[in-house]
């Protein structure tokens, strides 16, 4: 399943960035997190690694991923490695028109769901644009900066 989202934010690309990548942050704009750990020490760059448990569709799901690129202020690739949704992720940020174009893109595997593939593809593509325009609201109105 292929998958891409933007929202524009009213606010400069390293604050977005900054914000976004602080995996800790997550859960304050992502609706199902329950937890995210960073696994590897030191800051968040290329090869670090990390632990989220979440909650989709009723079940609780664990995954374990690694930063695969990092380009500050610019982009951070991500593969989730293990658990029952695996696959890859971009986020992207772009300076527009005095804020940022901030672009999540990717693929999923979603061999765990076969017989429901089509209604969680809805239900991921619903929750990206909601988790997307949750994390606008929250940069906008100061709540994350």
């Amino acid at each position: 399943m292929k998958f891409e989202n933007s929202v524009f934010i009213k606010h400069p690309v390293a604050q977005v960035f900054e914000f976004v990548t602080d995996f800790s942050n997550n859960a304050v704009w992502q609706t199902d997190i329950l937890e995210i750990k960073m696994t590897s020490a030191g800051r968040i760059g290329s090869g670090s690694t990390y632990r989220c448990v979440n909650r989709f569709m009723g079940k609780r799901i664990e995954t374990e991923g690694l930063v695969t690129e990092y380009e500050p202020h610019r982009r951070c690739c991500i593969e989730i490695r293990t658990g029952p949704i695996t696959g890859t992720s971009v986020l992207a940020f772009e300076a527009v028109d005095g804020g940022t174009l901030f672009t999540t893109s990717g693929s999923l595997d979603l061999a765990f769901f076969k017989l429901a593939r089509l209604l969680v593809k809805r239900k991921i593509n619903q929750q990206l644009k909601n988790d997307m325009h949750k994390l606008k609201v929250v940069l906008e109105n100061g709540m994350g900066i």
